[in-house]
């Protein structure tokens, strides 16, 4: 019987949209749904019977979401793939050889004429005889949450992949780092620290779609945007005043930062992630009685792209990878 503590999940960087590749990195992961889906096409026409006509072969639409916990140099890859490609430079490759730093800044070009951003293949090896190896995957939306509840940073990463192929599962080498944790965090808001917060989280949603064209295939032919791309932010907050709140009712738009910073990697630099958002937007501000308790209020709102800036969000990672 397959147990999922005996599986794993590899990926690689594709060089051509859905041209397989040898999976080079694996994800420390907690669940996965990823899943082809057949279209069943049935005929329209009258049979003279009461039973549904007969059915063909549709489209093979391949989609679901990767979850896990959040480690510094792997989670590059998730990075890259939701938000292009990174700047990368070293900040002391004098002294410290082994320290990168990436900043990601959501792209604004396609990665080609069939896919916004950098496609990757997926092997998820589920216990069976062979594992299955999605070509052409692509995130649509990547979320990062971690508080009180949730102690260990987590990702989540909704992918769209063209297809499927089952094949004999590789050998995973997993990072050997430690995962980002709740008590390395720092939030500011409006240029100051807050204390307040008990839950975040953040991200980026594509607004990806999966199309087809008359290619001679039953695949996804290319993934492309069908809409704006968004960047929801949402936290909790034990409030002590109504600052933030009359900011949402004025609708001022206010700078923030999210920081957590790892163990360290060499003299004076640690693993670190730090997310910059020159516009935060409150949509929602909801204030309640929920009874005798602390009054928390469930805050969301999104990063909206400034002009001077030139981003809506911009995340540096530093760990030792030395590229992505």
């Amino acid at each position: 019987m397959p147990f999922g503590v005996r599986s794993h999940i590899g990926i690689g960087k594709e060089v051509t949209y859905g041209t397989p590749v040898v999976a080079t990195e694996y994800l420390r992961f907690a669940s996965e749904s990823l899943n082809e889906e057949i279209e069943q096409v049935i005929s329209e026409n009258i049979i003279g019977i009461v039973d549904e006509s007969p059915s063909y072969e549709g489209m093979h639409n391949i989609a679901g979401d990767i979850s896990g916990d959040v480690y510094p140099n792997v989670v590059g890859h998730l990075m890259r793939a939701a938000f292009g490609a990174p700047t990368t430079t070293q900040p002391d490759a004098t002294n410290n050889p082994t320290v990168y730093q990436h900043v990601f800044t959501p792209v604004q070009d396609n990665f080609s004429n069939t896919c916004s951003l950098p496609p990757y293949t997926v092997e998820v090896h589920r216990d069976f005889e062979q594992a299955f190896q999605y070509a052409g995957a692509s995130v649509n939306e990547l979320n990062f949450s971690f508080g009180t509840d949730s102690k260990i940073m987590q990702f989540t990463a909704a992918m769209i992949a063209r297809k499927l192929t089952l094949i004999s599962k590789t050998t995973p080498n997993l990072e050997n780092t430690n995962p980002f944790l709740w008590n390395q965090a720092t939030i500011t808001l409006d240029g100051m620290s807050s204390s307040d917060l008990s839950t975040v989280q953040f991200g980026v949603n594509n607004s990806l779609e999966a199309r087809a064209t008359l290619d001679g295939t039953r695949e996804v032919s290319r993934v492309l945007r069908n809409g704006a791309r968004t960047l929801p932010i949402s936290f909790s907050t034990e409030m002590n005043d109504l600052t933030e709140f009359n900011k949402f009712r004025a609708q001022t738009e206010i700078p923030a930062k999210i920081e957590l910073t790892g163990s360290l990697i060499a003299g004076t630099h640690n693993y670190k992630i730090t997310v910059d958002i020159p516009k935060l937007r409150y949509s929602a501000f909801p204030i309640n009685v929920g009874g005798t308790g602390a009054i928390t209020a469930q805050v969301t709102g999104s990063a909206k792209y400034d002009q001077t800036s030139l981003y809506g969000m911009k995340i540096t990672l530093v760990n030792t990878t030395a590229s992505y």
